[in-house]
This record gives structure tokens, sequence and C-alpha cells, in this order.
């Protein structure tokens, strides 16, 4: 799973500024299946946008019915990934990002192991579709937009221990953007652009995947 770079947003009241907890590393098989759930997925992102949001507001935004969202948000709760954010009750009970981003660490673990690739092939196959999707809309957008988006690609000769810590580099200047999840905290202007970063091997000899 990519290191997601989330944080939470304001309580109920609306007040700003609440430090961002500790970034959470999945290591258990029931976390990472309940998130390969794409209604999972789709409201912590929303919530992520938003700040926090009840059922009922969750629902126009994942096209989910108000009982529904309100089932995967108790269960995303009961896991940890979510947090009462105060004030209301049942379907109008707002909801927060309890963690300011996920990641998957490494286990002996089959089960832990194959709930944490189903996982990561959900969310490429979520990116990559995102990807798709604007890139048929880029032309349409303001230019501001258009030139402050697009692929980014570089070949890098590094070794391993190298790489790892240029991705946690760049993490970390991802993160500088992280407290403003919490609406309060955002300038005039901001819009939720999404950065996603993969980091592949290519095959030494220059042969393209499914070569013989």
């Amino acid at each position: 799973m990519p290191e997601q770079t989330t944080g939470p947003g304001p309580g109920a009241q609306g007040q700003p500024g609440r430090p961002l907890p500790a970034r959470r590393r999945l290591t258990d098989a029931p976390s990472l299946q309940a998130l390969t759930h794409p209604t999972r997925l789709a409201l912590i992102e929303a919530i992520g946008i938003a700040g926090s949001l009840t059922a009922t507001q969750a629902s126009s935004r994942v096209g989910e019915s108000p009982t529904a969202c309100a089932y995967h948000l108790r269960t995303l709760a009961r896991l940890g990934f979510l947090e009462e954010a105060g004030g209301g009750h049942g379907p109008e009970r707002p909801w927060r990002l309890a963690q300011s981003g996920l990641s998957i660490g490494d286990s002996d673990d089959e089960a832990v192991t194959a709930a944490g690739a189903a996982l990561s092939k959900a969310l490429l196959e979520r990116f990559i579709g995102r990807i798709r999707a604007f890139e048929l809309d880029r032309p349409r957008l303001d230019p501001d937009i258009q030139t402050a988006t697009g692929l980014l690609q570089s070949v890098v000769f590094a070794t391993p221990a190298e790489l790892a810590e240029l991705r946690a580099e760049l993490l970390e200047v991802m993160s500088r953007f992280a407290g403003r999840m919490d609406p309060a905290l955002r300038p005039a202007g901001s819009l939720p652009f999404e950065l996603v970063t993969f980091v592949h091997l290519l095959d030494p000899r220059g042969r393209e995947p499914g070569d013989a």
C-alpha cells in the first residue's frame, strides 16, 4: 500500500488546528481486508477532503444510502480508521479521520500478506482509474490547473537504500500539506490535488514487461 499523506479534519464545532495523530501502519488482516471494500475507501477519501462528514452527507458523495454509509462508518470506526467528531446522533453523527496516514507493514503471516496484496491491488486500480478519467477532462480545465498537473517521470540509478531514502524525503515534502486536511487551515483557492508516486524497477536489458 502506498504511503498515504491524508490528515484529519476539524471536529463538529469547526475548531481548527487539531494535532495530527501518528501515522498508522497496518499489520492485521481484518483492518487490511476492511479497506478493500470500495465504499469504505471512498468514505475515507471523502472525509479526508471534507474534514468531517455524517452518514447523510457522505451518502451523496459516495453514491450509497445513508443507512449503508452509517454501517460502513461504524465499521471503520471500530477498526480505528475513524473517530467521532462530536455532536449529532445516528446518521447525523459526524466522523473524522483518526490518523494522519496509512501504510502496509511487513508480516510473516500469510493472511496479512494476502490481505495487503489485495488492498494494494484495489488502490492501484483506483488510482489508475482516476488518472485516466482526469486526463480525459484535463484539456477542458483552467490553464493554471493544466500547468500544475500531469505526468512526471524520471529514471534514477540508485541503490535500494538510496531509493528508500528518496521515498522518505518525497513523503516528507508532501506531508507539509497534511495539516490542510483541516478545512479551516486551507488558503483561499485550495483544491484537492492528488499526488500518486509509483516506484518500480525497469528491466536492465530494456525489455518491456511481458516480452519473451
